[in-house]
């Protein structure tokens, strides 16, 4: 059965009956023309979107529904965990052909459902449409982090500290490889926001500047250093660098520190903390049992970004990652 014969109404069904809520901010959801929300009035309101779109951030070829369901929502979260702040809410429109099959799309709303779920977001409403180029999905969340503890990606000083969090790269490894059955391909597939760690750097006011590694962990520091107008130092003796196996290394093109500072959409975060907090940091590390590690420092904004080498070499290196409109690679799952 294909979605043209259940029609828009019995697909409108579908969703409200696979997204229910018990929220009691909630006071209208899906099915009106607006979903009504009563925030709490301690809190402030975060508000992210995110597009989606067959055949240049996924493939059908390598991606199924379920995964397609689930990424959707994922990068949204993951800029609601770069504010510090906690997702609540989520506006979900989709553009799809009409010879999908249900079956297709019920796998799509239960990765929807299954990462929903798994970080307390509600779905409250959205919108449908058909499609003559493939499918596409729009995300937007609304989160809440705690008055005046939003992290921003314009607080970085000179002297501050570089964190990140995981292995960055191990999305793009992934891709590379086009492999489903590997473990990079789900890091690619079904990426982990991560909400807790942003949570904790708000609530203990750690961070001076976040971001989430979406076009590569040096493209998005470039955005740290050009909202607070510094440079930075990296160490590549001090990233964090995905176990590559022999025999996956070598049907890779580059080196796994390639990856891990080019690649993007890990999803990790890239943060900064003032140097005296560096203590204080590794203490609540250890005690919530969350991997944060240093991979540099906060310099002149002069000296732009340099990488050290294992020789202890500096150079000079472009920011460069992923751009939608100069890129000549298209992201595909």
């Amino acid at each position: 059965m294909y979605i043209e014969q259940i029609g828009e109404a019995g697909l409108i069904q579908r969703i409200k009956n696979k997204f229910p809520t018990n929220d009691r901010s909630i006071a209208i959801g899906i099915g009106d023309d607006a979903a009504i929300i009563n925030p709490s009035s301690r809190k402030a309101l975060l508000f992210s979107t995110d597009t989606i779109r067959e055949n240049i951030h996924f493939s059908r070829k390598y991606c199924t529904f379920y995964d397609i369901g689930w990424k959707s929502v994922a990068v949204s979260i993951s800029d609601i965990a770069a504010m510090g702040g906690l997702p609540k809410y989520l506006l979900l429109s989709i553009a799809l052909p009409p010879k999908i099959s249900v079956k297709e799309i019920d796998k799509l709303l239960d990765g929807v459902a299954d990462i929903s779920t798994k970080y307390g977001v509600s779905v409250v409403g959205g919108n449908l449409s058909g499609s003559k180029g493939g499918v596409t999905i729009d995300t937007t969340i609304i989160g809440e982090v705690s008055s005046g503890k939003a992290l921003l990606r314009s607080g970085a000083k000179v002297g501050d500290l570089i964190y990140v969090t995981g292995v960055p790269g191990s999305s793009a490894i992934g891709l590379s490889m086009k492999t489903p059955s590997e473990d990079f391909m789900k890091s690619h597939l079904r990426p982990v926001p991560r909400v807790r760690e942003g949570i904790i750097l708000s609530e203990n006011n750690l961070a001076t500047a976040a971001i989430d590694i979406s076009d590569g962990l040096l493209s998005d520091l470039g955005h740290i250093c050009e909202r607070s107008s510094v440079g930075a130092r990296i160490y590549a003796n001090l990233l964090p660098l995905p176990e590559v196996p022999h025999t996956i290394r070598k049907r890779l093109a580059k080196a796994p520190l390639f990856f891990a500072l080019y690649g993007g959409e890990d999803y990790e975060l890239l943060f900064t903390i003032k140097g005296k907090n560096r203590t204080k940091l590794e203490t609540i590390s250890k005690r919530e049992r969350v991997k944060f590690t240093i991979i540099g420092e906060i310099v002149p904004s002069v000296k732009g970004i340099r990488l050290v080498g294992e020789n202890r070499k500096e150079t000079e290196i472009e920011p460069h990652g992923y751009d939608h409109f100069k890129s000549g690679r298209r992201r595909l799952c």
